[in-house]
């Protein structure tokens, strides 16, 4: 049975649970935590959650991970909450400027704010000459920056995890899934009308064209991205590029409930045929009330 940690404290024992669901993601979203107790006696009114408050779920060694309360909701004898592993202050809006800085550097700096520690993995500390931080929460502005180096942030029980796509896609697969395993019929789709063949990026006179022979697609254009030279153009074509492709083919499968999957993970699909490969886990939905993980899944890139 899951332990619900509510502000530290068990409660589990003490209501009956009806939804349960933990989704990790790979840093593309926020984790969270959707949880739905029934009432019947009246416990929840004394005990007054609020938000900020925080949730953790755990399981044989399995941890969701410390998250703040971001939604109540009360359904006659039901409770809903809704929890996010970011800071309750992470969308406030700032303004800076930086110089002679890299993303490492300016990840670090952001965790320091939250008292979050921060760890990278692949990330290259290229300098950059001068960035700037608009009206901005600090989150989705570092999760911008980290996309322009084919990078991606995840926040996850109090730490800031900065990693590089192709390092993490690279990685050995967690698992091998085949057909026996699936709950329900697994759905994979490959769409070229969700690719781009190529990508500009330009600011006034400076900027690089990358392309992609084997996607098909339009050009993507980027003028809203400053650069100071044209290599740093052409870097952040390829990145944006590789981005902007890597949902080529993308799949949905459910087994049963199998905590040791983590967003972020590889999976080795075998037994389908035309689908079968290695994928990445986007995120991983764990439903503790009724014991099924479900995983969307994109096919790893090569390069």
């Amino acid at each position: 049975m899951a332990k619900v940690i509510y502000n530290g404290k068990d409660i589990a024992a003490d209501v009956e649970i009806a939804v349960l669901n933990v989704s990790d993601s790979c840093g593309d979203q926020v984790d969270a935590i959707e949880a739905v107790f029934v009432d019947s006696e009246g416990q929840w009114s004394g005990w007054n959650p609020r938000k900020g408050d925080t949730l953790d779920i755990e399981q044989d060694g399995y941890r969701s991970g410390l998250m703040w309360i971001d939604q109540i909701r009360q359904d006659g004898d039901r409770l809903a909450l809704g929890a996010v592993s970011i800071p309750p202050d992470g969308k406030t809006r700032r303004s800076k400027t930086w110089e002679n800085i890299n993303l490492l550097t300016l990840a670090a700096e952001k965790a320091a704010i939250y008292g979050l520690s921060a760890s990278f993995y692949g990330v290259q500390a290229i300098p950059y000459a001068r960035v700037d931080q608009v009206g901005r929460g600090d989150f989705g502005f570092l999760q911008e920056r980290a996309r322009l180096e084919g990078c991606t942030m995840k926040i996850t029980d109090n730490k800031l995890v900065l990693y590089s796509d192709v390092y993490m896609e690279g990685q050995p697969a967690a698992k091998r899934i085949d057909p026996s395993l699936f709950c329900s019929p697994p759905v994979f789709d490959n769409t070229a009308g969700k690719t781009y063949s190529s990508c500009t990026v330009s600011w006034g006179a400076i900027g690089a064209t990358v392309t992609a022979p084997r996607f098909l697609g339009p050009e993507l254009v980027v003028t809203d991205v400053p650069v100071s030279s044209i290599g740093e153009a052409q870097r952040f074509a390829k990145n944006l590029l590789r981005y902007s492709n890597k949902r080529e083919t993308v799949g949905r499968i459910s087994v049963l409930l199998d905590i040791s999957i983590t967003g972020g993970n590889v999976l080795e699909i075998s037994g389908m045929g035309l689908s079968d490969g290695r994928y990445f886990v986007e995120l991983a939905t764990h439903d503790f009330a009724e014991q099924i993980s479900t995983f969307t899944l994109h096919k790893c890139l090569e390069g």
